[in-house]
């Protein structure tokens, strides 16, 4: 073919010829493999902010990544996309220092200064060819001589895999094996200055990090650098550090800083310098399982750069991703060390966000980007602290809801879906098809345990469980040899405003969080909202008086509960005691745990709320205008104890006084949504429905056959943090309730689609108990936006205040 009729003299048209490669050679590797091209402007500007550290103070290469001690590795080179920026960069250096005829000596000698590790061969191969047809191009003179290539440090094989694999086990024969011996000599013996790309990235990856992840014999993992002390209390999150790109950023701190050298390896330490640089997904910036990681490359480190690609948050709109097919935030993370750098102090890190909006847009301040600009903001300074900047203006002052409260943790994790519901029944069918499965393989694949290297992991039919759920039947047998009845199924906060049922079996539910059901009872409540993102619009919190689900807030992105009380006598408070003492002192007379909770739901549980503070919310975490006013909290407590009324439909905060009885909440009879004589969902003989529209204009919600009237569109439109409540309530008791099947993700179990053939009469109940509920939250949102207003105009309790009563008498315990 004629290259340059194609490309048409474009040297960016390699990048695009292959963007979409593995695609079209195999998908589902791609997507087993967590690989996703990095488009070319993005590529570009990380070599030129590279080539700029380089040559800046720290490192003083005045001829960056051109000069000749510099050695650049991509450890997951795929189609060899940086690699060949990185190229290049070198050629356009020299050109224009030295002058075109220096440049085929400058690129023959990069040649062996750059070095590429790829796990897969066809990527491996269009690398190859890719790397050679470049250098021709820029080796080329005048005379039209074909210039000699020099030989590729190219490599197949697994980065992470053992690199004193020689030391330990017999070397098979061959090509590949060489090629795996020769990057185990780099890996064990090369000086890498810089390490660029695109790590892959994969979660729940745990078995897939090689020598990084397990370690070997006499050499503990690299990977336990990175584990958070049992101290520091977040273990329950270190489970989001087993992801593809955490171990290829502990690959290269490894190789490039040092860091854990001595502890890793058991060679002796080193003081290193050089560059990490990556796009990867940002759940390191400030996920709490990342503490000792952030820890270690802020003591490596004497500067740190953090370049938000995503400020639009998790799961943007698909024309404003960098990658396209990755819902989750990603950054550019440029992480330096100098000589000599005292680990005793902390790196310098510094943010920028790139503009919302269309990924053009973007690619557009990526190339104007410099860290000599003056839009960097110098992010929090603690060894533990997220990569963001400190909150500033009036945001930075309100506490944080996490330090209202003594204890909070994940919802249930059931690891399943067929044991949860929108009715019982269908759950006493799905077991009794189980239960009666006489076949152990069509009965596991019925159950559907967790699979690790092909294995069943977690639960699964044969586990004996010696724990029960508190306050419910238990059965020590495994489940292959139960033919016994269902254990009786009981409500469960699956969604935010949607009651379904769960089977209270702890053999078929794989992370109880035993503390949310040690401390149930009919007192109890659970405040609910994202952690690890930020809410995108409606209430910023929710409310269950039922156990709640991993993802009760959104249905995605899980998030974290606040549970009311520590125990289920309702008699010790969760929400802290020295908060408790600090308001009473403030507002003159005593102050109660549901006092302070119905304050959160006044202030928070509301679209305004969010609306109000979206550009803080950029960065997750939320906080609280605590207000000094007694007044002001009082009217708040009134309002709030309605909201949580409401949310837990009558069966929480009730008081007949207060007109809040204990039933299920309704609008006043002219107002409230009603199935009108003609209007009916039809039962059984009929099917279920498997459509919901919404009439505007006649105010009905059409459902199948039958409708609601009274419907508003307010109602209709009402949604948490993007999910439209009403239609995603109905999504679970629709005829079609099966979900997209995003990546290598497994079917569900069969038992899943065990369903009622008709539509029930408890589903028309339940759908005009959350009509009246939406109408009437709808109808406290005008003065719940007023009260915030007022609250935010009058004297706040500030965090600081906040915190010196918290740590007063040393910290609360916490079981």
């Amino acid at each position: 073919m004629n290259w340059h009729t194609i490309s048409k003299d474009k040297p960016e048209a390699w990048l695009y010829f292959y963007e979409d490669f593995l695609e079209v050679y195999d998908n589902t590797l791609r997507k087993k493999t967590g690989s996703y091209y990095t488009p070319p402007e993005v590529v570009s500007a990380m070599v030129r902010l590279v080539d700029e550290t380089l040559r800046g103070p720290l490192f003083e290469r005045h001829a960056g990544l051109a000069s000749a001690d510099v050695t650049i590795a991509d450890p997951a080179v795929g189609t060899g996309t940086f690699l060949l920026g990185v190229l290049r960069h070198i050629a356009s250096t020299v050109a224009n220092d030295q002058g075109e005829g220096a440049v085929r000596g400058s690129i023959a000698a990069a040649a062996q200064r750059l070095v590429g590790f790829e796990l897969q061969f066809g990527p491996f191969a269009v690398a190859q060819l890719r790397l050679i047809a470049e250098m021709q191009t820029l080796m080329k003179t005048n005379d039209g001589d074909l210039p000699h290539v020099p030989e590729l440090r190219l490599f197949i094989t697994n980065t992470l895999g053992n690199p004193f694999v020689e030391e330990e086990t017999l070397v098979q024969v061959g090509a590949v094996a060489k090629s795996r011996r020769d990057a185990n000599t780099i890996k064990k013996t090369q000086k890498i200055t810089v390490v660029i790309g695109n790590p892959p990235y994969k979660e729940k990856a745990k078995g897939r990090g090689g020598w990084i992840e397990a370690g070997t014999k006499g050499r503990p993992s690299p990977m336990s650098w990175w584990t958070p002390p049992n101290g520091w209390g977040v273990g329950a999150h270190a489970k989001h550090l087993k992801n593809l790109y955490v171990y290829f950023w502990r690959w290269a701190t490894w190789k490039v800083f040092g860091s854990g050298l001595n502890a890793s390896t058991g060679l002796p330490d080193k003081d290193e310098e050089g560059i990490v640089c990556f796009i990867s997904v940002a759940g390191f910036l400030n996920g709490p399982g990342f503490e000792k990681m952030r820890d270690d490359l802020r003591r490596s480190c004497s500067d740190i750069w953090v370049v938000d690609c995503s400020p639009e948050g998790h799961q943007p709109n698909v024309p404003t991703r960098v990658f396209q097919g990755v819902q989750q935030p990603v950054c550019i993370v440029l992480a330096a060390k100098k000589l000599a750098k005292d680990n005793n102090k902390p790196a310098r890190v510094r943010f920028h966000a790139l503009p919302k909006g269309r990924r053009e847009e973007k690619f557009k301040a990526l190339e104007q980007l410099s860290f000599h600009g003056t839009d960097w903001e110098d992010c929090l300074t603690g060894w533990r602290d997220p990569f963001s900047p400190a909150a500033t203006g009036a945001w930075s002052s309100f506490p944080q809801l996490s330090e209202f409260f003594t204890y909070n943790g994940s919802g249930v994790q059931p690891g399943r879906t067929w044991i949860i519901a929108p009715d019982s029944l269908s759950l006493g069918s799905r077991w009794e098809s189980l239960a009666s499965e006489a076949d152990p393989d069509r009965k596991e694949q019925k159950f559907h345990p967790h699979l690790r290297d092909g294995v069943p992991g977690d639960k699964h039919i044969r586990k004996i469980v010696k724990d029960a759920v508190r306050g419910h039947e238990h059965r020590p047998g495994p489940i292959i040899f139960d033919r016994g009845p269902v254990i009786n199924p009981i409500r469960y906060g699956y969604r935010t405003l949607d009651r379904q049922w769960i089977i209270p079996d702890v053999r078929v539910i794989n992370q109880l969080n035993p503390t949310l059901w040690n401390t149930h009872s009919n007192h109890q409540v659970y405040l609910t909202g994202l952690y690890r993102a930020s809410p995108r619009s409606g209430p910023a919190i929710t409310f269950t008086g039922y156990v709640p689900d991993y993802d009760h807030y959104k249905g995605s992105f899980g998030g974290r509960v606040h549970p009311l009380w520590r125990d289920a006598a309702a008699k010790e408070p969760n929400v802290s005691k020295k908060l408790i003492a600090l308001l009473a002192e403030t507002y003159g007379h005593p102050i109660s745990a549901e006092d302070v909770v119905a304050y959160l739901a006044a202030v928070m549980a509301h679209p305004a709320f969010t609306k109000r503070f979206q550009p803080d919310l950029v960065q997750p975490g939320l906080r609280v205008p605590l207000t000094a006013d007694p007044s002001l909290f009082s009217e708040a407590v009134t309002l709030g104890r309605e909201v949580i009324w409401l949310h837990t439909y009558g069966e929480r905060f009730f008081d007949p006084t207060a007109g809040r009885p204990k039933a299920p909440p309704r609008m006043v009879r002219d107002a409230a949504p009603t199935v009108p004589i003609g209007g009916a969902i039809p039962g059984a003989p009929q099917p279920l429905p498997d459509t919901m529209e919404y009439d505007p204009v006649k105010r009905r919600l059409h459902v199948g056959k039958g409708f609601v009237d009274n419907v508003t569109p307010e109602m209709w439109d009402y949604e948490v943090s993007g999910k439209q409540v009403v239609w995603h309530w109905f999504s679970y008791r629709k005829r079609d309730r099966s979900r997209p099947q995003i990546g290598d993700k497994r079917p569900p179990s069969p038992l899943d689609f065990v369903q009622p053939d008709h539509w029930l009469a408890e589903y028309t109940t339940d759908l005009i108990d959350l009509l009246n509920v939406l109408g009437r939250l709808v109808a406290l949102e005008p003065a719940q936006g007023d009260l915030m207003e007022r609250i935010l105009d009058a004297e706040l309790i500030k965090v600081a205040h906040l915190q010196s009563a918290l740590a007063a008498g040393g910290a609360e315990k916490v079981n």
